[in-house]
């Protein structure tokens, strides 16, 4: 019966509706018009979603106009229909990265060509700008914004023209477009050259960020972080960051960080970093040039750093972040390395990796060294290797970590042997460990399994100290239909040990274990935390804002290494956050965090309120880097 009456409404209003197609030559004939041939019959064709939106927005507002004009058929319409400017969720099919472009694979690039699209209104999936209420509003930001050059965006790129389709280095040049500070999303397409079939075009849509962007966090008690960026300078996709921070609690309340980032040296793909950092936390001076394995046909990789530590509470070669007197030093930091790769097997990508690294610690101010005393500030030298060996391949998802652009699931395999040696004012050690992460999705039931385990320890003499030996979990559940919504649960669990540290090595509950709990009481050399948490993606959007709900549970314990962690006191954090999204603000990420403890030591809140708007990603990246001893945290 409803069906029928629903069907009523819908002849009514068509009774005056306008025809869905017009006559081009202003006249009663109607003439189809006919596009170019450029596509093959084979070709798979995406229509702009605008396309769609604009017809049902039409539609609807018709079918409700007739609607209103009665209250019984009023009521029926709220029964039977929504509005679809309202409801709104795009789903992904999921499907492994390279698939795309397999079919081209070997042929040879004949040109590239670039659309950069504004910040403001559009998508890489449908560049056709969205019309809103607040349109004159977007068309201002959109005009005050500095475009990206297309030439940047080109020089980015690892593949030019003349080289062959590789369908994984054209995920990975994706992913590196991605990457990048003026770039909001990123999509690589290819055509078919219609007088040679045996080169094609690449066709790279960026969707540019907008230059100037904020950040924002607190816990609306005593600490305030407020950060502001020009993600574009000079139109070269330079950044230029700055944060001011305050600490109610700290002897040191208010501070200042600048960082500034120029990508890809003339081409060189070699980036340079620096930063000047004065907070509660830390005062240093930085300064690096890096280029890194950007692709698996990347054959060399290296860079060189200084540091002028004017005092911090942190070590970059040691597991420490509570010392007694704080550290003033000079670091040197070089590293280089090595890839080869291995032929593709069932359908991963290999390659094995060499690299090294060299460290140079000296401190400019310190207390009185002996060697059974002070060991933390002696002056030291380190050289570290790895051989590390990989297999990935990515999948595409969306509505995991994520509101808007699709994101890349990466599947595979990373292990690492370490080896190093370091000389002291007063010691010697050797180093050795090993790192083993793997990942698995299961494109058919969209389920990700992830696990990892570590061990690392230096050697004095056949002695072993200082080592660390850390498992753990991940767990990501397929996307679940609840009506118009959408679910997704998460789940890890991690365990972390300490082997014969020193009596003032010890580790602390991390935002990762459970939110929020900031305690500098609570402290072991063992470590067992788990969390669940839900989100819910609901389906609306009003003036462009999407939102979530996460609810989570997190649990943890600490213990010394002589107590038993099932014997140790427990803590828990329970609460629920509110995350936003909104692609026309600067603030396009807000997240409102609500947490309760139910059990808490002294220097902590039994409720905590926390916004902020930082991206989180949960991937672990496959990328290889500089070798490092496996840290104690």
């Amino acid at each position: 019966m409803i069906w029928m009456l629903a069907w009523v409404l819908l002849v009514e209003s068509q009774a005056n509706a306008r025809p869905l197609s017009f006559d081009v030559r202003g006249n009663n004939e109607y003439e189809f018009i006919k596009l170019p041939d450029t596509l093959k019959q084979n070709d798979v064709v995406f229509l702009p979603d605008s396309l769609i939106r604009d017809t049902l927005q039409y539609e609807f507002s018709r079918i409700k106009e007739v609607a209103y004009r009665r209250k019984w058929t009023k009521e029926l319409y709220k029964m039977i229909f929504v509005n679809p400017r309202k409801i709104n969720i795009d789903i992904v099919q999921t499907e492994n990265s390279e698939d795309r472009y397999k079919p081209y694979r070997g042929k040879t690039i004949r040109d590239i060509h670039v659309k950069v699209l504004p910040p403001f209104g559009t998508s890489v999936n449908d560049t056709t700008p969205l019309q809103d209420s607040l349109q004159w509003l977007l068309s201002v930001a959109n005009s005050v914004h500095q475009k990206s050059a297309e030439r940047v965006i080109k020089k980015q790129l690892t593949v030019r023209p003349g080289m062959t389709v590789d369908p994984f280095e054209l995920v990975q040049n994706e992913q590196l477009l991605k990457a990048m500070s003026n770039v909001d999303d990123a999509l690589i397409g290819i055509q078919e050259v219609q007088s040679d079939t045996t080169q094609v075009d690449l066709m790279i849509i960026c969707k540019d960020e907008f230059s100037w962007t904020g950040e924002v966090w607190s816990n609306f008690l005593n600490a305030v972080d407020l950060g502001l960026e020009t993600k574009n300078l000079f139109k070269l996709g330079h950044s230029l960051h700055y944060q001011a921070s305050f600490r109610g609690s700290k002897d040191k309340k208010w501070g200042n960080l600048i960082e500034y980032k120029a990508s890809n040296l003339l081409g060189s793909h070699m980036d340079f970093y620096g930063m000047y950092e004065n907070s509660y936390n830390q005062d240093i001076l930085r300064v690096e040039l890096d280029k890194e394995f950007l692709t698996y046909k990347t054959k060399w990789a290296g860079g060189a750093a200084y540091s002028r530590v004017y005092s911090s509470k942190t070590l970059v070669d040691r597991d420490i972040n509570k010392p007694v007197e704080l550290f003033n030093y000079r670091l040197w930091d070089f590293w280089g390395g090595t890839s080869f790769y291995l032929p593709e097997k069932y359908s991963y990508n290999r390659i094995f990796y060499l690299t090294g690294r060299y460290t140079g610690t000296s401190f400019v101010d310190r207390p009185e060294v002996s060697s059974d005393s002070n060991h933390f500030y002696y002056d030291r030298d380190r050289i570290m290797g790895a051989l590390t060996f990989t297999k990935i391949k990515y999948f595409k998802a969306n509505l995991i970590y994520d509101f808007g652009r699709t994101e890349d699931i990466p599947s595979g395999l990373s292990g690492t042997l370490l080896f190093g040696y370091e000389k002291s004012d007063f010691t010697e050690y050797g180093y050795l460990g090993t790192e083993w992460h793997y990942s698995w999705f299961n494109k058919y039931t969209e389920r990700y399994y992830a696990w990892y385990a570590a061990f690392g320890t230096f050697l004095n003499g056949y002695t072993a100290e200082s080592g660390v030996f850390k498992v753990g979990s991940q767990y990501i559940s397929r996307l679940y239909d609840l009506s118009r919504h959408r679910l997704r649960f998460y789940s890890n669990v991690d365990y972390v040990l300490g082997i014969k540290r020193n009596p003032d090595d010890n580790i602390y509950f991390e935002d990762a274990n459970i939110r929020g709990f900031d305690s500098d009481t609570t402290r072991g050399t063992q470590r067992l935390s788990a969390s669940m948490s839900a989100t819910l993606f609901l389906p609306y959007i009003k003036r462009g804002f999407r939102a979530s709900v996460t609810g989570f549970v997190d649990w943890g314990v600490l213990a010394r290494d002589e107590k038993n962690l099932l014997n140790s006191q427990s803590y828990w954090g329970i609460g629920f956050s509110l995350n936003l999204r909104n692609d026309n603000l600067i603030l396009k990420n807000v997240s409102i965090r609500f947490a309760f403890y139910p059990k808490g030591p002294p220097d902590i809140h039994s409720i905590e309120v926390n916004v902020s708007s930082r991206r989180k990603s949960g991937f672990y990246d496959y990328r290889v880097y500089k070798p490092d001893a496996i840290k104690y945290e």
